[in-house]
């Protein structure tokens, strides 16, 4: 049975009145009458009695009345509660991201700009790996994700907003000898000790590269860190030579350089979104970023 034709009814059982019930639900008064009849008719049974003079409600009607009128308060707050929860998703932005310097340095930059011209919008952020992020960005349990745009291979339904793309570097120490090149190879490696991320972190780009300097040279001394966190603890106590990136590591500690690294393979920082995500909030922190990333002075070569 229609909502609103129960509604007609209950307006009708409270006012007892054809013309009011018409001038409250914004209808004419035969479509008051023909609702009544409609309703009587599915089911079965008489719900008024109406004479020129006056409407009476049945003991039925009375029934009736009483057992829809609950249902029908509970559908409209049901519908209240959802449209409040829409309006609230629709003034939070869900941030994925894996902890960087990069990230730390530049996320509450980018938030606290945009919530300066959009402060009823509110931020919720979730650290995840690159194994994690993947299904809540497809199913918008997250709005965007801050990473590489290699890492949205295989996934169809994903927009991505390049933000800047550069080659690898070499993190490297200082007193180390290699620190005096102006480019290294892969095998300016051997004999050196090497700083790798964890693959549970580590971006599908710098995978591959670390799989290509642990195939090619023989003589290597390979410490894994399970994060990015303890990673940047080890390149800043200098125990080895580490792969870097500016959207990694944006600047560096005195003791340490980067080196070109003759690796051809371009990496690109990326927002990535659902292409079904339809927040205007969203699109304007993107946009956001974007204006403010071109502004960033580090060389992205």
């Amino acid at each position: 049975m229609d909502i609103k034709k129960l509604t007609i009814f209950i307006n009708l059982a409270e006012t007892r009145s054809f013309s009011k019930t018409a001038i409250n639900m914004h209808v004419t008064q035969p479509t008051v009458t023909h609702t009544i009849k409609s309703i009587e008719s599915e089911i079965g049974t008489q719900l008024f009695n109406t004479n020129k003079h006056y409407v009476t409600i049945t003991e039925n009607g009375k029934t009736f009345y009483h057992d829809i009128k609950p249902l029908i308060n509970n559908y409209y707050s049901a519908l209240q509660n959802i449209k409040k929860k829409n309006l609230n998703a629709a003034s939070q932005i869900t941030i994925g991201y894996s902890y960087t310097p990069f990230n730390q340095t530049y996320l509450p930059i980018w938030i606290n700009n945009f919530h300066k011209i959009n402060p009823n919008i509110k931020f919720n952020l979730t650290d995840l790996n690159h194994n994690d992020f993947k299904q809540d960005l497809i199913s918008n349990n997250l709005d965007l994700v801050i990473t590489t745009g290699r890492d949205a291979q295989g996934l169809s339904n994903i927009k991505r907003t390049i933000l800047f793309s550069e080659y690898f570097k070499a993190i490297v120490p200082n007193d180390n000898i290699l620190s005096k090149r102006k480019i290294l190879n892969i095998n300016d490696f051997t004999n050196q000790n090497m700083l790798f991320l964890d693959n549970t972190w580590a971006a599908i780009d710098l995978i591959s590269l670390q799989n290509k300097i642990k195939n090619s040279v023989s003589n290597i001394n390979i410490t894994y860190a399970n994060d990015i966190s303890a990673l940047d603890l080890l390149i800043k106590s200098q125990q080895g030579i580490a792969l870097g990136l500016y959207c990694l590591y944006p600047e560096l500690e005195g003791n340490s350089c980067y080196i070109p690294l003759n690796w051809k393979s371009k990496v690109e920082l990326a927002i990535l979104t659902s292409k079904t995500n339809r927040k205007k909030a969203v699109n304007s922190f993107i946009k956001s970023i974007v204006a403010y990333t071109h502004n960033i002075t580090f060389n992205k070569n």
